[in-house]
């Protein structure tokens, strides 16, 4: 490893090339151009580092890339991809979000933590794997998606489609990061997720809010309607919402004895003194890892310009629900539940719009592919990992832990709690770049020679 070390710092430029390319795309959802962009370019770099290419179609998505490298017995899956979130708002940026600015070691730039920066450090760790070692001793199958952030919506089919193709002995999936003092953190499964939105309409347009004394008022229904949802001490109300929950075992709760969790340097991140509950220790890890949540994302009515009055009464109200789910719930079943919760209290004329519907996903944290991640990363960080449970986001697991049954796992990368993913700044440390190139080549050799 002392080899592929002194060439990644060798080649640093050059990857840090790599990486502000690819942060310099636009690759939104709503730009199509930017989409296909990013997908040529991941593409260009997997055939300049001797894989083949296919792209995988689905009507109305962005292709689904497809490189396979390498050669033995033993197969991986590479699961990443290259579409990012919306940038506003824009106001809240120190730099635009696609011309990637390095300062003091850090890149800020859309894209940077999630999932540009992982996506490119393995396709250099297979480059400089290849250039030290020779021949990789396994076969890498990199699956590269588009419509990520948009809940994956052609992700199933495609796996289900070609399952011959992508079958492997395990996948790593993007990156779980790293934590506050870098230590390398792991999971093993994704929370699902029931995003749906709520929408009241009860009025012909707009009125003066003199009429408020008279005329009931579509925002304050769908204000009560959310005040059913949950108690002020999280637990979610929705009828049979945890009948499916799958309890933590014996030995689950024992593993979060030896989870690494630093709660002050948290509540500092987040800007709160105090969790819900006043929670802590493993009580506060119990529901971090193991419980389903309900979260209002948005509300959106009326008349909101910051610093001016208008006295009217909405005639329409609209609420973003999401709802972060774990084994063995269904998010098809926990949306009917939350229609028959709204029915049974009155709230009948509330539409709900369904949006992305993802399934909670657990997979063994004993399986080859996860020993090898958890060993690879303890050598290259000289650090003990952060292995929980599971991510507590979400993400497109289920189409391949489930439809493949391929044992998973989300291992160190370049994320860090203060990354800003999914917010303005988004950034990444360029020395955590470079680490998880030489992580990659380091988990390579862990799986080629463990035992399956």
């Amino acid at each position: 490893m002392k080899s592929v070390r002194e060439l990644i710092h060798a080649r640093s430029e050059r990857y840090m090339g790599w990486y502000l390319e690819a942060c310099s795309i636009p690759s939104l959802a709503e730009n199509a151009d930017g989409l296909d962009e990013m997908a040529e370019w991941v593409e260009s770099k997997l055939v300049s580092i001797g894989a083949s290419v296919e792209r995988l179609t689905h009507d109305g998505a962005p292709d689904v890339l497809l490189g396979q490298i390498g050669s033995g017995d033993r197969s991986v899956l590479i699961y990443n991809h290259y579409d990012v979130q919306p940038v506003d708002p824009l106001d809240l940026w120190n730099s635009k979000p696609f011309e990637p600015r390095v300062s003091d070691g850090v890149i800020y730039a859309r894209g940077a933590s999630d999932n540009k920066g992982d996506l490119v450090a393995r396709l250099a760790g297979l480059q400089i794997y290849q250039e030290v070692f020779g021949e990789l001793p396994l076969r890498i199958k990199f699956l590269v998606e588009g419509e990520e952030e948009n809940g994956s919506r052609s992700l199933a089919e495609i796996v289900s489609r070609h399952r011959s193709k992508l079958e492997a002995d395990g996948c790593i999936w993007e990156g779980a990061g790293t934590d506050h003092v870098g230590r390398p953190k792991l999971t093993f499964g994704v929370k699902g997720l029931a995003y749906v939105e709520l929408v009241c309409r009860g009025l012909s347009h707009d009125q003066h809010s003199q009429h408020a004394v008279i005329v009931p008022s579509p925002v304050w229904h769908l204000v009560e309607a959310l005040n059913t949802l949950r108690t002020r001490d999280g637990r979610v109300q929705i009828d049979g919402f945890y009948d499916d929950v799958v309890a933590p075992t014996d030995a689950d709760l024992e593993s979060l004895e030896a989870y690494p969790y630093d709660e002050e340097a948290e509540r500092g991140r987040l800007g709160v003194d105090r969790f819900i509950n006043d929670d802590s220790g493993i009580s506060l890890l119990r529901r971090l890892f193991y419980e389903p949540t309900c979260n209002i994302a948005g509300i959106i009515s009326g008349f909101t310009v910051p610093g001016a009055s208008k006295t009217v009464l909405p005639k329409e109200v609209m609420a973003k629900l999401d709802m972060r789910l774990v084994p063995n719930q269904n998010p098809v079943d926990i949306v009917d539940k939350l229609r028959r919760h709204l029915d049974k209290r009155g709230f009948d004329d509330i539409e709900i719009n369904r949006h992305q519907m993802q399934h909670p996903v657990r997979s063994p944290n004993d399986s080859p592919i996860a020993r090898a991640a958890v060993a690879a990363s303890e050598d290259v960080f000289g650090k003990s990992s952060a292995a929980g449970p599971t991510n507590i986001g979400t993400g497109p697991m289920h189409a391949i832990a489930d439809t493949l049954g391929v044992p998973m796992v989300s291992p160190a990368g370049v994320c860090r709690p203060e990354s800003n993913i999914h917010a303005p700044n988004e950034r990444a440390r360029v020395e955590d770049f470079l680490r998880i190139i030489e992580y990659t080549d380091a988990w390579i050799i862990a799986f080629a020679n463990i035992d399956l």
